[in-house]
């Protein structure tokens, strides 16, 4: 029985230590779909095909930025132009009343940090080249 016991406490503290790399490496690949998915009309994903708009910066640039604000830009995109025309919060703002001029991305504030761990996997793997 103490065996047992022991054998229970260990697998708890195991699955309890690898839990949140799971549930990173979740985030990543949700994070990463939703970027393929919603971004890459404008930004250029990296091993993705080269959509995007050529005055737009990629993915790569963004996380590759010296400045030290560049992942504060990234949590807060939506808020910063031109994004807050087409890109609603579902938990900060209303439905515009006034038809978008380009479909709208409708995020939840989960997906937001799917993007986050995404985009911080993505940093951690361009800074080591």
């Amino acid at each position: 029985m103490r065996a047992y016991k022991a054998y229970c406490l260990a697998a708890c503290l195991w699955a309890a230590a690898n839990l949140p790399s799971a549930l990173h490496a979740a985030g990543v690949k949700a994070g990463h779909s939703l970027a393929v998915e919603h971004c890459r009309r404008c930004h250029v994903i990296p091993g993705e095909s080269n959509m995007g708009i050529g005055s737009t910066p990629s993915f790569k640039i963004m996380v590759q930025s010296p400045a030290k604000d560049w992942r504060d830009k990234f949590e807060a995109f939506f808020s910063l132009p031109p994004h807050p025309n087409f890109v609603r919060i579902k938990e900060f703002r209303a439905p515009p009343k006034a038809p978008a001029v380009v479909a709208p991305i409708v995020l939840g504030l989960n997906d937001v940090e799917d993007l986050m761990a995404y985009v911080d996997d993505l940093a951690r793997q361009l800074r080591k080249q």
